[in-house]
């Protein structure tokens, strides 16, 4: 298992970002050269947006971020050690708030994916400003290129604020806000800027170009027309996966999802992993590896419901399931692995065990070199029957059509489903756990979110991390969300699978 060096860039998060004002979360850089040579140098601008989304990608898919813990708060993946906050977003019952206090030491977690968010937003910011104030790069002809990449960042990057945490400030090449508290946006005005953006993104793709494979880590450059499909995609997931509850995702604009989705990517998105020099899913590699993560059994059930519990119950004499032998789902067998002893400590709750683990990147993660999917083209799909099933005007025989042609059939040798609302729901919802296993940060903790199914007690989402509240002065104790007593289904889930 390969272990990243310390990130590089060195987090900023600037407030009064038009006027250069100093603020009171800004953090001084020494070395950050003055702002007038790099960002008057077309070369240096280039040189610059080619690694925005390598710092996004390293807030999304870095062990040091969100990613393991909102597996295993999910119950997507199990894994009863306290690193990277999985133990303290796993227990049963959920009584556990997240604890937002800058002593904490898992704290580090929503602080490190905050802040690799901002890195990447306030140097996009910048080089907006620097191409809207006139600066050529080649002449003025990859303007458009530049501009509609640090769009994206932008949209990206506040997709990921809007459905992780529960407010955060919105600033741009443009807009300000104050210091304070008071001055942050609501996860879905965060969610309406990240649409924006990306919509920005997508009408400067209308223009050719080419986005070298170096600035997204994938194996071949990407066209203007390909980026376009990939801005798409991540505007149909951040409307999507923004609600919270049954009842906001009753109330999302789902015929602007379909046309994102219909508009979006026809084949899978996928980093290059190189050794961990600059790309490695660490996150997946230790929500996959053995004697790491397992399987919950709450995935594994929804592939053979016929004889795997969905859940271990917390006793020592809960019979060990013996392994499948013709599961419904045939990706028990080709994307997991039977475990005959669990690894994981009794003492902190047997519900944490599984009789699966996932074997799927294996072959990758020996050397952390290959392609791993960040946003599957089933995943775009299951965008786009979502889109049809809950339109105004629904179309469940095109959502059936859609799934039908999918991975459900091809890899999970499923029979097709019946144009049924709740059998296409659940058709959705087995995908996103099996198929879409340990891509894009926080995927199942967003569907059964919205599904109302996240464990009674859980956090719907996250609290502006204590080091930036310390930074806006804000009185302790800081807030923050969870625990069934305080369960809402407005900031803290309460509903539950189970």
């Amino acid at each position: 298992m390969k272990k990243l060096k310390l990130s590089s860039y060195i987090l900023l998060f600037v407030i009064g970002l038009a006027s250069c004002k100093k603020g009171l979360l800004d953090v001084e850089n020494p070395n950050t050269p003055d702002y007038k040579k790099v960002y008057s140098s077309g070369a240096d601008v280039l040189n610059v947006t080619s690694g925005l989304y390598n710092i996004v990608y390293k807030g999304e898919n870095s062990a040091s971020g969100v990613k393991p813990m909102l597996s295993t708060a999910a119950d997507n993946v199990t894994c009863s050690w306290g690193n990277f906050a999985m133990r303290d977003m796993s227990f049963e019952p959920r009584n556990n708030a997240w604890d937002n206090s800058a002593s904490y030491t898992n704290n580090t977690v929503t602080n490190y994916t905050y802040n690799q968010m901002y890195a990447a937003i306030n140097t996009a910011n910048l080089v907006i400003k620097a191409v809207d104030g006139g600066l050529q790069i080649n002449g003025g002809a990859d303007n458009n290129k530049v501009k509609a990449f640090a769009r994206f960042i932008q949209g990206v990057a506040y997709g990921n604020l809007a459905l992780i945490f529960d407010k955060t400030f919105v600033v741009d090449e443009k807009q300000t806000v104050g210091e304070d508290l008071a001055a942050a946006s609501d996860y879905q005005k965060v969610a309406e800027a990240a649409v924006k953006y990306l919509d920005d993104a997508i009408a400067l793709s209308s223009n050719s170009f080419t986005i070298p494979s170096g600035w997204l880590g994938t194996a071949g450059d990407y066209s203007n027309l390909e980026f376009k499909k990939l801005c798409n995609t991540m505007a149909a997931r951040v409307m999507a996966y923004t609600p919270r509850n049954k009842t906001q995702l009753a109330a999302v604009n789902w015929s602007k999802v379909k046309a994102y989705a219909d508009a979006g990517i026809t084949t899978d998105f996928s980093v290059v992993m190189d050794g961990a020099v600059k790309w490695y899913d660490e996150a997946g590699d230790y929500l996959t590896a053995n004697g790491w993560g397992a399987a919950d059994m709450y995935v594994v059930n929804l592939m053979d419901p016929a004889t795997q519990p969905s859940h271990w119950d917390d006793s020592s004499t809960f019979p060990y399931p013996a392994k499948s032998t013709n599961p419904s789902d045939k990706r028990l067998n080709a994307d997991f692995e039977y475990i005959p002893s669990n690894w994981f400590n009794a003492a902190r709750g047997y519900y944490h065990f599984s009789s699966y683990r996932s074997k799927r990147y294996d072959d990758i993660y020996v050397a952390a070199i290959g392609a791993k999917p960040v946003v599957m083209a089933s995943e775009n799909d299951m965008l786009k029957a979502e889109a049809r099933i809950y339109s105004s005007t629904p179309d469940l025989a095109g959502a059936a059509s859609i799934i039908n042609s999918g991975t459900r059939t091809s890899r999970g040798q499923l029979p097709n489903v019946s144009a049924v609302l709740n059998d296409l729901i659940k058709a959705i919802h087995q995908e996103r756990h099996v198929e879409m296993y340990t891509t894009g940060v926080g995927l199942q903790f967003f569907e059964m979110r919205k599904l109302n199914l996240l464990q009674k007690g859980t956090p719907l989402h996250f609290p502006i991390p204590a080091k930036q509240l310390q930074t806006l002065r804000v009185a302790t104790p800081f807030y923050t969300f969870g625990t069934v007593a305080k369960a809402d289904g407005i900031n803290t889930s309460n509903g539950g699978w189970r």
